[in-house]
């Protein structure tokens, strides 16, 4: 899950740099909101909270449905922002999805590795 960080970063970049390129206009002030988020959420990724996972999640669905939106009426941004914004938050899903579905039976299979490595670095006794 810590891979989902990367691109959780990269959207709340591209929240600011979306806020930056149309001037600093009070319409676009939001922007900032779900860039401060991010990296707030990011935060707690790294730490590997579990929950955090769950929130992140949800906040890139709802990113993406909120962003996909703003297509509709006038832009907020730049569309090749809101497009890099769409893509970092659906890159961000996936691995969280990848983390936390597929995440059990990835453990399960370094713990394996690790015990049978273990096992033959372990020098015999009683010889």
């Amino acid at each position: 899950m810590r891979f989902a960080v990367i691109p959780l970063i990269i959207s709340a970049a591209l929240h600011v740099l979306g806020f930056v390129l149309v001037g600093f206009a009070y319409e676009s002030l939001f922007l900032i909101f779900p860039a401060m988020l991010y990296c707030l959420l990011s935060v707690f990724l790294l730490r590997g909270n579990n929950w955090v996972a769950w929130l992140t999640l949800l906040c890139m669905i709802g990113g993406i449905a909120g962003t996909s939106i703003e297509f509709m009426g006038p832009l907020m941004a730049p569309s090749l922002v809101l497009i890099g914004i769409i893509a970092s938050d659906a890159a961000a899903a996936g691995l969280l999805v990848r983390g936390l579905w597929g995440g059990s039976r990835g453990a399960q299979n370094r713990v394996s590795r690790d015990r049978s490595k273990i096992s033959l670095e372990r020098p015999l006794e009683g010889g």
